[in-house]
């Protein structure tokens, strides 16, 4: 797929990967939809990305991944309003380190949510619009 004029959805976009993935795309990307967590630091950087790309279009969500039910809101939000997203970054993920068997189940929970069904849920969402567009790509970082 063609990067140029794509609108790209990136996950985890507040830092580190997430963030450069936005950077390197927007001089070629028609729109970007960047979620995170952490919403001062998605709105300094759509900021910035608009700044430099005036003709980009970013729109910025907090989204936290552990939390389904918010997820599920964000996914019918992308309906409703008919926004298109055929370049799909999922970047947003937990890691831990350590021994297993001496880690927090909780933790381990939060980081299987995020990791997996967060992941799995948002690519099942958007996976049949790319293929009946003929037109879409997915990263999973």
């Amino acid at each position: 797929m063609k990067l140029d004029d794509c609108n790209a959805l990136i996950t985890g976009a507040s830092a580190g990967i997430g963030r450069e993935f936005a950077r390197q795309l927007a001089g070629r990307a028609r729109s970007m939809i960047l979620g995170a967590r952490r919403y001062e630091r998605l709105f300094e950087l759509a900021d910035e990305l608009q700044r430099e790309h005036p003709k980009l279009v970013v729109q910025i969500r907090k989204l936290d991944l552990a939390d389904l039910g918010q997820l599920q809101a964000f996914l019918e939000q992308l309906d409703r309003e008919k926004l298109e997203v055929d370049l799909l970054i999922n970047n947003a993920g937990l890691g831990d380190s350590g021994i297993f068997a001496e880690s927090d189940p909780d933790r381990n929970k939060e980081m299987t949510i995020v990791n997996v069904a967060a992941l799995t849920l948002v690519t099942r969402h958007l996976l049949p619009r790319m293929i009946a567009q003929h037109r879409g790509a997915i990263l999973n970082v």
